[in-house]
Formats: C-alpha cells, sequence, structure tokens
C-alpha cells in the first residue's frame, strides 16, 4: 500500500512503496521546470532518504503528460541578475549531485520533454528507462550558454566524446529510440507502462543486491572509474572489505545453499 509523505508544498511529490522512494517533479502545466526553490526541496529529501536504511532504490519521474522536466524554470531566469542566475544553476547541481552520491541505486523514468536540467537530473540517475515519446535534448547552447550542472562532465563519459559533441554543439534532439542506440537508456517501453516497468526495474535491484553492495559497487563505478589503477584498487579495497562482516553477505550466502531468495535487511 502506498504512503504518502507530506512535502514543504506540492511542487515535489513523495511516496514510498515497499521499499521504493518515488520522488515525482509536479509542475505540469510548466512540464516540470525546475525552480531553485523547487530543486533545494529536491535536495533536502534526498537528502534524507540517503540516511534510511529501509529505502532501497529510488525513482525520479515527472508528472502530467507532457514532461519528465523541460529544465531550469527560465522566467526565474529571465528576471534575475547574474547572481541570482547563478544561484539557480548552483541549486540544481546540488540537486543533481545529490542523485549521485545517493547510496541507493536511481531510476529515471522519463516521458515527453526531457530537457536541459532535466536531462542532467536523468543523467545523474543510474538508470533510465523512457516511454516512447520521450525526447532528450539540450537547448542551451541556443541560447548562450552550455548545460551548467554536469551534464558536460557526464554525457560524454557515457557516449563517447564524437556523439556528445553533436548532441551539444547541434542542439541536436534524441527521440526515445536513438536515445536508446546512444545508450543514453536502458530500455524503451510504452508510455503506459513506463512507471509499471521502473517499479519492476526497482524489484529487481531489490532481490539481487543489498543495500552496502548496491552503493559500493555504484560508488566503484560513478568515482573508481575516473581513477588511476592504484586509486581504484584503493577505492575498491576500502568499500569491499567492510563487506565480509556484513549481516546481509552472510545472508545472501546462506539463501545460495539453501537455494531461496536472500532476505537482506539493510546492514
Amino acid at each position: 500500500m502506498a504512503t504518502e509523505l507530506e512535502t514543504p508544498v506540492q511542487i515535489l511529490l513523495a511516496e514510498e512503496r515497499d521499499g521504493v522512494f518515488v520522488l515525482t517533479l509536479n509542475r505540469p502545466k510548466a512540464m516540470n521546470s525546475l525552480t531553485g526553490d523547487m530543486s533545494a526541496q529536491a535536495t533536502e529529501i534526498l537528502a534524507g532518504i540517503a540516511e534510511r536504511r529501509d529505502i532501497r532504490v529510488v525513482i525520479i519521474t515527472g508528472a502530467g503528460d507532457r514532461a519528465f522536466c523541460a529544465g531550469a524554470d527560465l522566467k526565474e531566469r529571465r528576471d534575475g541578475d547574474p547572481d541570482a542566475k547563478w544561484t539557480q544553476r548552483t541549486l540544481l547541481w546540488n540537486f543533481v549531485r545529490t542523485i549521485h552520491q545517493l547510496p541507493q541505486p536511481a531510476i529515471a523514468a522519463v516521458h515527453g520533454w526531457c530537457l536541459g536540467g532535466g536531462f542532467e537530473v536523468a543523467l545523474f540517475c543510474d538508470l533510465r528507462i523512457a516511454s516512447e515519446d520521450a525526447v532528450f535534448g539540450f537547448p542551451e547552447m541556443t541560447l548562450g550558454a552550455f548545460p551548467g550542472a554536469g551534464a558536460a562532465i557526464v554525457l560524454p563519459r557515457l557516449i563517447g566524446r564524437a556523439r556528445a559533441t553533436e548532441v551539444f554543439i547541434t542542439g541536436k534532439r534524441l527521440k526515445a529510440r536513438e536515445a536508446l542506440e546512444f545508450g543514453i537508456v536502458q530500455e524503451v517501453v510504452a508510455k503506459e507502462q513506463l512507471m509499471n516497468k521502473a517499479f519492476e526495474t526497482a524489484e529487481k535491484i531489490k532481490r539481487s543486491s543489498s543495500r552496502a553492495g548496491a552503493a559500493g559497487i555504484k560508488r566503484m563505478i560513478n568515482v573508481g572509474a575516473d581513477l588511476g589503477f592504484d586509486g581504484a584498487v584503493a577505492l575498491n579495497e576500502a568499500l569491499r572489505r567492510p563487506l565480509e562482516a556484513s549481516q546481509d553477505y552472510a545472508e545472501g550466502i546462506k539463501a545460495f545453499f539453501e537455494k531461496r531468495e536472500p532476505r537482506f535487511r539493510g546492514y
């Protein structure tokens, strides 16, 4: 049974379901574009979720039929001075970094427009599932800037420099199937099946990995890949050694010999 959680205002919706936390960007009339306040609230909520051992997976999605997120709220930027614009960008950067640093795997369930800062939110999730109507892109170049919340760091690492350059420099819009071909999303499904597929993936994660194991491999992928070999080995050892004493690892081995699914408890 889903349990509604209270948020400061309803620009964000938060829901828990059997160890899965769903954060919904909730400004459908504005295509879920991100204000500074919205990014700040999302950061605060996810920072709290990071501390909870009972939450195993996070799903981020957008409300309404038109968009996952169309990026930063340009009305807010239009009316701001340079410092105010930078503050809004910094709040968005804090939001995506919090996703990146979550110990729990994060899934972006993307439908409709996924542009600019919204695309960055999706990129900083660990997995991306798209509906057939999803469209990805970075319009910042046409506005006289470039993506400011990490896309220029993450996208080339994900799809290679040549393809990333094309997406950035030309303002190329990628439909769902092309995003799948580029390796940006892992799966494309019918729009009506998007959230079902996101929850199905979350259940697979819950069954196949302990919280500590998932957090460790996520950190190795996100951090270890950018270290030199010796640094990556040191990080691998630091993350792997504590698992030997974890109850979840003992339970996983026990379940293997008893030919049943493990019952991980988060420690």
